[in-house]
């Protein structure tokens, strides 16, 4: 490149010397000839266009990234995560059209995995409101600290079981709605009588459990303490999805 540029400035000044109409014009041809060379050289290795390009095209999809990390907790952790794979965006939408987000000051959140509903209730709610994430998974509460920073989502690495602890810790006193992916089924019995029957007794008069799950084992358990239980299925989903809204 260096040595190119030399040979340009010595045709420049020899035609210099030399003014005729011929001359002056092959001087003007070889300066645009030479523009354009350097132009043309620059853009083929501008190191930092080859890097943006080359991150552009080998950085992972973060969707792709949350479905080998749900996945791998799903092995390593069956009875926790309940399914390999997180709820579609048919579920997480026909479960939130049951709240009122104008009344929702509370919201309670059970297993909330990599955020497949936070992202949206966060979303929906109302700029005071506040949303409590009950976790388990060690490594989904480190993902939902990396990729969530909203000052109304409180972030909590225990049971369901503890709700009535966890909000009287917090400074709330009910809550609202209360929204649950954890897999009953995979629990103990007692386990599942506890965090049903907790959660009737947090919520405030009016409020709502809404729960999504992929069998119907935790509906004598809601029906038990809640008594009508409403139900709905999603066929848009991978297994499809039983839900069930029940009010106190």
């Amino acid at each position: 490149m260096e040595e190119s540029g030399r040979k340009d400035t010595h045709l420049e000044t020899t035609t210099l010397a030399q003014p005729s109409a011929a001359a002056n014009l092959g001087g003007a041809s070889l300066k645009r000839i030479g523009a354009r060379r350097r132009k043309h050289s620059h853009s083929r290795t501008d190191p930092r266009r080859v890097a943006l390009q080359l991150s552009a095209s080998t950085k992972p999809s973060n969707k792709l990234w949350q479905l080998f990390l749900f996945a791998r907790n799903f092995i390593k952790h069956p009875n926790m995560v309940g399914w390999m794979l997180p709820s579609s965006p048919f579920v997480v939408d026909q479960v939130l059209r049951q709240v009122d987000w104008q009344r929702a000051e509370v919201v309670v959140e059970y297993g909330p995995g990599l955020g497949t509903f936070t992202g949206p209730i966060l979303e929906r709610m109302r700029p005071d409101a506040t949303l409590v994430a009950l976790e388990t998974n060690a490594e989904f509460v480190q993902f939902l600290r990396r990729s969530f920073h909203d000052r109304r989502l409180r972030l909590v690495n225990q049971s369901a079981s503890e709700i009535d602890q966890v909000l009287q810790e917090l400074g709330l006193i009910h809550a609202d709605y209360v929204i649950s992916g954890i897999p009953f089924k995979t629990l103990p019995h007692a386990l599942r009588a506890t965090i049903v029957r907790k959660t009737h007794s947090v919520l405030r008069p009016r409020g709502s459990f809404l729960v999504y799950q992929l069998s119907s084992v935790v509906l004598p358990y809601l029906e038990k303490v809640f008594g009508d239980v409403s139900r709905e299925t999603e066929l848009l989903n991978f297994v499809p999805a039983r839900l069930f809204y029940c009010a106190r």
